[in-house]
């Protein structure tokens, strides 16, 4: 299925790119939970296997450097973006006229995330049983609703996580322990990988972020070598543990796993990295650049309910894209049912290598919000980690995805943040130094 290893120039590079911003992140703790850091952890661990197989593979006919030369700037440009975020942030920050940070009653705070964490079970009840992996993003409806709404879940367990890691509160761990309950066993249960993304960055980013300290490198090590393992044979190892032969925890701590894991032969017929070299070689081909439209179809898809304003309505404000005429059969080309088509290919295909730009204002976004979670304010380490879940599938899912997250979760966050707001004036201004 594959002959012997010929990698390109270009793919080397991005794997030196991604390998040095993840050894900065190893090497210097506080640089561990960076946006760009997670990004190059992920890549490693997801993109290079996928993109060493299709390297290799006589069956990959849309392999190019110029594909790879485009996901490297797609990285560089969000470390960029990032390293000016953070910056200018922290120049807002330190200036005089910055009235400083807002208080928050713990009781409140307790509040707020236990009605988020209510809002999320009873949303999560509401879609119990049905499984959407496999629908791509032709679920719309009430579900769509009811799978935005559990969202608020994730939030009350960051929220929950933050006040216990500052207060030791029982009551805060309880909440905490019922949020993780469902991520625990949609994440070593179902094995989904986006739980199991969602699990680490809300409990352990929260917890690390609150206490100014870090994980021990060998964890993350040891998180890297399992990820890229679990990432890229989620397929067969779902089987097992439904087959109820085995338990996640048993096959990721099994020397036999990694023994059999074949860098040139992982899980995916159709590799999400695959679907995004395929889109790239589309757009190039035809010259069909749709400059947003995924962006756009994502908002309507989340925010348009068709159940009030009706079906013809909603489809009525949707473009024609290459993800949705595949999906649907409208045209023939490569594709892999349930399989996301990362953000590589939507950016791409919206604008061409301007994509780039894409990842530097999302970068740029994060950085102003990594600025603000180390003036060690809960609601900036909030605002990071909640965000931070849904920015890991920028890359994973696609940008279009991230962007269409934003409203929900900042507005639900800024209303329940502003009733936990404490009535008590700050004895004085909050100053930071860069």
């Amino acid at each position: 299925m594959y002959s012997d290893p010929q990698l390109s120039i270009a793919f080397m590079l991005l794997v030196a790119v991604l390998g040095v911003f993840a050894l900065r992140g190893i090497v210097n703790g506080r640089a561990i939970f960076e946006y760009p850091t997670l990004i190059a952890f992920l890549g490693l661990a997801w993109i290079v296997p996928q993109g060493i197989q299709l390297e290799t593979s006589l069956e990959s006919s849309y392999a190019g450097e110029g594909f790879w030369l485009y996901v490297i700037g797609c990285f560089l440009f969000l470390v960029l973006g990032f390293a000016i975020g953070r910056r200018v942030q922290l120049k807002r920050l330190t200036r005089g006229s910055n009235p400083g940070p807002a208080r928050f009653d713990n009781h409140k705070l307790l509040a707020a995330a236990l009605a988020l964490t209510l809002v999320g079970a009873i949303a999560g009840y509401q879609i119990r049983g049905i499984d959407t992996s496999g629908m791509g993003g032709q679920w719309t409806g009430v579900i769509t609703m009811w799978v935005l709404l559990a969202k608020a879940n994730g939030f009350g367990l960051c929220l929950a996580v933050l006040v216990f890691a500052r207060t030791g509160s029982l009551i805060a761990l309880l909440i905490g322990v019922f949020a993780a309950l469902p991520i625990i066993s949609s994440a070593f249960i179902g094995v989904r990988r986006e739980a199991i993304f969602d699990l680490a960055v809300l409990t352990g980013g929260a917890w690390y972020l609150s206490k100014k300290k870090f994980p021990p490198r060998l964890l993350v090590l040891v998180a890297v070598i399992g990820g890229t393992v679990l990432l890229n044979t989620v397929g067969t190892i779902r089987a097992q543990v439904r087959s109820g032969e085995t338990s996640l925890v048993s096959i990721l701590t099994e020397p036999e796993t990694y023994n059999q894991f074949d860098f040139f032969d992982v899980d995916n017929t159709s590799s999400e990295v695959g679907l995004a070299q395929y889109d790239y070689w589309y757009a190039n081909q035809t010259g069909n650049w749709e400059l947003g439209a995924n962006h756009w179809n994502q908002l309507v898809h989340q925010y348009v309910p068709a159940f009030a304003f009706g079906r013809e309505f909603k489809d009525s404000l949707k473009f024609s894209t290459l993800s949705t005429r595949l999906s649907t059969g409208q045209e023939e080309g490569l594709d892999s049912l349930g399989s996301t088509r990362t953000g590589f290919s939507d950016s791409y295909r919206g604008f061409g290598g301007f994509g780039v730009l894409v990842f530097a204002a999302i970068g740029c976004f994060f950085g102003a919000l990594y600025a603000n979670s180390f003036i060690g304010v809960i609601s900036g380490q909030y605002f990071y980690l909640v965000l931070l879940a849904e920015g890991l599938k920028a890359v994973t899912h696609s940008t279009s995805a991230f962007v269409a997250a934003l409203p929900f979760t900042i507005i639900l966050s800024l209303f329940v943040l502003a009733q936990a707001r404490s009535s008590k004036k700050l004895p004085k201004r909050m100053r930071v130094k860069e």
